[in-house]
This record gives C-alpha cells, sequence and structure tokens, in this order.
C-alpha cells in the first residue's frame, strides 16, 4: 500500500474509486510545480469534516517554501481557511493570503478536485512566496504622504487647468524637493527605464535634462510639454508643482510615450502629400483639355458654337479650380465665401467681359464645405453666375450679388443679379436649358437640397439650399 492510500484509510472516509482519483492527480504535481514554480499539495478532508490532511507534496526545483516534507500533516480549518472553504463549497480560492508552517507570508490558490458524481473528495493547493510583494506594498504605504500630495495636485488640475484629461492614462512622477523620484506608476517606470536604463524609483530625475539641476529647473523647463527623443522613440513631459504649506515641496510630472501617435502622424502626413499631389495633376490636366477647347473654339466660325464651347471651358475651369484648391491645403474641407469670389472672378475673365461695368459682391457667413461638395457647388456657381451675366446684365453693365448664410445645420446660398432684362416682364422659364438642368440635377443628387428662382425688389434671385456635409463620405 503506497503512502496516500494508506493515509486515505487512516484519516478520511474516502471509497477506493475515490483515493485512485488522488493517485493520479498527485502523480502530476511534480510537473505542476516546476512549471508554475509553487509548492503543491493534494489535501483531503479528515473525518471530524474539519481539518485537512497533506496526501502527496512536491516542490520547485528552486526556492521552497518548506525545509521537510509535510506529507501526513494536519492542515486545520482555523490556520487554512481556504482549503477548508474549497473542501465544503467545491468554489475555487485565488491567491488567497496567509501564513506557512514555517512562518513564510504565502498566497494560497486552491482548486476542487471532484470524482465522477461531481463531489468534492480533495484539494489541489499551490503556495508561493509573497514576502517581496509584501515589501513592496510597504513602500508604497511610505508614499502614503506622496499620494496624499498627488491626489490633491490632481484635485487642483481638474479643477484649474484645461489640459487636465492630458494627464488621465499617462505616466505619472512623483519628485521630492531635490528632484529624486519617490513615485512613478508602470507607464512612467518604463519610459524612465527605456531612456536610461535604471530604475526610476529612488533615481535622480534630473538626469533626464542636461539643462536641469535643481526642482525649480524642471518646473521651469517642462512648464509647458516638452518632447524629447531616444533614439526612434519620443517622448512628452510637463511638471506641476507641488506646494505644502506654501512652499515648493516636489512636483509631479506628466510623461507620455508618443511614438506610436508620431509615426501615425508621419503616416497622415505622406498620405496627405499624395493626395496633395493628385489633386494638383487632376488640375493640371483639366487646365489641358481646357487649352486644347480653347484651340478648337477658335477655329470655329460659329459664335453658338464658340458659346457652347466656353461654357464647357468655364465648367471644367470650375472643376479645376477645386482640385486647384485643395492641392494647397491639409485638410479636406474649404472655404466656401473666398471659394465663390474665385469662381465669380473666373467667369468674368473667361467672358472678356468690361469689369468696370458689372459690379460684384460676395458676402455672408464663413462656412466650410467638404471635398464631396466642392465639386457640384464650383459648377452650380459657375452656372448661375453665367446665367446672371447672360440674362441679368444689360449692355450698360449691372451687379451680381451673392449671399451666404446658416441656419440649422443647412447652408444658403443666393445668387443674385440687377435683371435690368427682365424689367417689366413676368418672371418664368419657358424652356429650362443645359445650364438649368446641370444645377437641378446637382442641387438634388449631389447636395440633397432645392433649388428655386424668384423676382425680388426687380432682381433676379437664385437659391440653393442644402445641408452641410450632407452626402459626405467621411
Amino acid at each position: 500500500m503506497n503512502e496516500l492510500k494508506r493515509l486515505c484509510k487512516k484519516f478520511t472516509e474516502l471509497s477506493e474509486s475515490d483515493i485512485n482519483i488522488l493517485e493520479r492527480v498527485s502523480v502530476n504535481l511534480p510537473r505542476i510545480s516546476e512549471l508554475t514554480g509553487n509548492d503543491t499539495f493534494v489535501d483531503a478532508l479528515t473525518k471530524n469534516k474539519k481539518d485537512a490532511v497533506v496526501l502527496a507534496w512536491a516542490k520547485p526545483p528552486e526556492h521552497s517554501l518548506y525545509s521537510a516534507s509535510v506529507v501526513g500533516q494536519l492542515a486545520y480549518h482555523y490556520n487554512e481557511p481556504a482549503v477548508y472553504h474549497t473542501l465544503k463549497t467545491g468554489e475555487i480560492n485565488r491567491d488567497f493570503r496567509g501564513i506557512s508552517q514555517e512562518g513564510v507570508p504565502i498566497a494560497q490558490t486552491v482548486v476542487p478536485i471532484k470524482n465522477e458524481e461531481q463531489k468534492t473528495i480533495g484539494v489541489l493547493i499551490m503556495e508561493r512566496n509573497i514576502s517581496k510583494e509584501l515589501e513592496q506594498e510597504e513602500k508604497v504605504g511610505l508614499l502614503s504622504y506622496t499620494a496624499e500630495k498627488l491626489s490633491s495636485t490632481l484635485m487642483s488640475l481638474s479643477v484649474n487647468e484645461k489640459n487636465f484629461e492630458a494627464w488621465i492614462g499617462n505616466g505619472i512622477f512623483i519628485l521630492n524637493k531635490h528632484g529624486k523620484i519617490t513615485y512613478a506608476n508602470k507607464n512612467a517606470s518604463g519610459i524612465f527605464t527605456q531612456i536610461t536604463g535604471k530604475e526610476a524609483l529612488g533615481s535622480s530625475f534630473l538626469i533626464l535634462f542636461a539643462s536641469c539641476f535643481s526642482i525649480s529647473d524642471v518646473l521651469e523647463h517642462l512648464k509647458n510639454p516638452v518632447e524629447i527623443y531616444k533614439e526612434d522613440r519620443c517622448y512628452r513631459f510637463q511638471s506641476y508643482p507641488l506646494i505644502d504649506e506654501g512652499k515648493l515641496s516636489g512636483c509631479a510630472v506628466s510623461t507620455q510615450d508618443l511614438t506610436d501617435l508620431k509615426k501615425k502622424e508621419q503616416k497622415l502626413n505622406t498620405q496627405s502629400i499624395i493626395i496633395r499631389e493628385i489633386h494638383h495633376r487632376v488640375k493640371n490636366n483639366l487646365q489641358n483639355i481646357a487649352a486644347v477647347l480653347r484651340l478648337q473654339m477658335r477655329r470655329s466660325k460659329s459664335d453658338t458654337v464658340k458659346t457652347e464651347f466656353a461654357a464647357s471651358i468655364n465648367r471644367i475651369m470650375s472643376i479645376a479650380l477645386v482640385h486647384e484648391v485643395f492641392a494647397v491645403q491639409d485638410w479636406d474641407t474649404t472655404e466656401l465665401k473666398e471659394f465663390c469670389k474665385r469662381i465669380l472672378g473666373l467667369v468674368l475673365e473667361s467672358l472678356e467681359l468690361n469689369s468696370g461695368k458689372i459690379h460684384t459682391k460676395v458676402e455672408g457667413v464663413s462656412v466650410n464645405v467638404s471635398s464631396s461638395q466642392a465639386i457640384p457647388l464650383a459648377l452650380i456657381i459657375n452656372e448661375l453666375v453665367t446665367n446672371s451675366i447672360k440674362h441679368g446684365i444689360s449692355d450698360d453693365g449691372g451687379h451680381i450679388f451673392i449671399s451666404l448664410s446658416e441656419r440649422n445645420g443647412m447652408i444658403n446660398l443666393i445668387v443674385c443679379d440687377s435683371g435690368e432684362k427682365l424689367q417689366g416682364q413676368p418672371f418664368f422659364v419657358q424652356k429650362k436649358g443645359l445650364g438649368m438642368q446641370i444645377i437641378e440635377s446637382l442641387v438634388q443628387n449631389e447636395l440633397e437640397g432645392f433649388f428655386r428662382l424668384e423676382k425680388k425688389d426687380g432682381n433676379t434671385c437664385a437659391m440653393v439650399c442644402f445641408p452641410k456635409y450632407a452626402g459626405d463620405k467621411y
């Protein structure tokens, strides 16, 4: 009879089949102990239904908690409550703290061993030495005063500073008045070690900055965020003073690893450059197309054909203007008021009109539109301005007025002309030309808005109303 079976017969009421299960588990104890680095045991409940008996034990290759075998000894319920609790309930207990038989602080994980009827017949116990953890906790306890000061500092930041959110989730250092690190959270410790190769706690923070020789230098140098580079990594630091009874007692320093963010910014900048280059090339291609059409237009002797060519060229140049705008800026929106001024000037120049006789004005709110709206708007504005010049300006001149407004997420674009050719005539459109069809199609399908013409105070006004960023793909 082996030792485990003998102990079971002597101390427990387990059946032969239950004992066989415990024997099979005990065979694996050495492997479990080697894998986890813990002392491992198999215990079973004794006949008194309170205490347990140690049936098997395996120690790790190094640093066992026990100098001699404890097999056959009793584990009393008041000394090992986690073992008793698991034996009675079948529940797992993890990292339950206690003291070993040799007076060493331990953390105990207890797992039930069950038979085929799911009855708990024993427990598998893993014990590890937590002396170093307790020492660290004692060190943390010594930092309670520092933590209190940090708490008051962060409270002050949350009330008085706009950038408090930037501190949340960052690495945090606490320095005493000599610049020594008395506290560093996990993020801060990792960053300090990456830069200096040293442990943060107890080191001088001043070694990070060659120009800083005191805590006052740190506060002055890091008053605003400062970035430093170490090989291919980038870190940001910012300080905040700790005041105790009106005197400087140290400072808190927030730090953040910006390496991944910088790489993403670099990637975005590269993509932005590529996109701007694409816009530039598209603009050049459209201008080349317009130049070819101008050559073709000059070969024609028909005024009607020349007029149609000029209209097509203006439409192409309006689209080219959109790509010109996005070829020189880093964002994906454009300011509509300035955009209207440029298209207005483009149309007047292309028609070779006497600008002194035509008075133009663009006013209203400053509003940005997305790139997906800019091209249809360019065509719409081009058609409206061209239509105003053709039908709303007399030989003696006139005026063209563009107004922009925004309300409740809707943008209103109004193009008015003096309408002198239509004075005294009823206002209606007998037949919709290509320009009017283009306007209505773009407003409805691309901008998801509506369009209408009206006569107001002797002026002819075209109004385009559309939701801001409607149909935007971003």
